[in-house]
């Protein structure tokens, strides 16, 4: 079987562009964020993230956009 291997920058783009998608749900959007967060954690990668505004995006906590 092959190997592949994926940017962690590549997907935390991903995760970005979802959380800030008006079509996700609040548990996909907490899915991924912890997918996220324990693959940046483990990759020494974390560099914080910050709430979307209401202006951006309706929601509560799970709108987020994670820094490189």
């Amino acid at each position: 079987m092959a190997r592949k291997t994926v940017r962690v920058d590549r997907v935390r783009e991903m995760t970005n562009y979802y959380l800030a998608h008006a079509d996700s749900t609040v548990d996909g959007r907490e899915a991924v964020v912890n997918i996220l967060e324990s693959l940046l954690f483990e990759t020494g990668q974390y560099a914080g993230f910050r709430y979307l505004d209401t202006a951006e995006i309706e929601g509560n906590g799970t709108r987020r956009h994670y820094f490189a």
